[in-house]
């Protein structure tokens, strides 16, 4: 579903416990404590649902396009990460939905990545 030109979401992933963290460049499993070198960059083991969202209409951190959509995002089993929402406005969503990951290509960008609901539903 991502657009293969895109940079890929990466997610690291302990061969201890299979545990998941974000971002990827963990210095070590952050559940069991396995060093680095048993934890992994890989994509998410399956769908991003949204957990939460809310319209914020206040520029919180400099180059934050208002109004705009900030959702809690589970990239993965235990990994809620807040991200922007790629959507005109809340009312395209619904809790739980499935999202899909989507590079941010604008220059100065506040976030690497947006999420938009899968299908592109706007």
């Amino acid at each position: 579903m991502n657009d293969t030109s895109a940079p890929l979401l990466r997610l690291a992933h302990c061969a201890g416990c299979g545990s998941y963290t974000y971002p990827p460049e963990a210095y070590g499993c952050r559940v069991c404590g396995a060093p680095a070198d048993q934890v992994q960059p890989v994509p998410p083991p399956g769908a991003m649902h949204l957990r939460n969202f809310i319209t914020m209409n206040a520029e919180l951190v400099p180059g934050l396009p208002v109004p705009c959509v900030i959702g809690e995002v589970e990239l993965a089993p235990g990994v809620v990460e807040e991200a922007l929402i790629d959507v005109a406005d809340e009312s395209a969503l619904r809790l739980d939905m499935p999202l899909q990951v989507v590079a941010r290509t604008d220059e100065g960008a506040t976030a690497r990545f947006t999420f938009r609901p899968v299908g592109g539903a706007q």
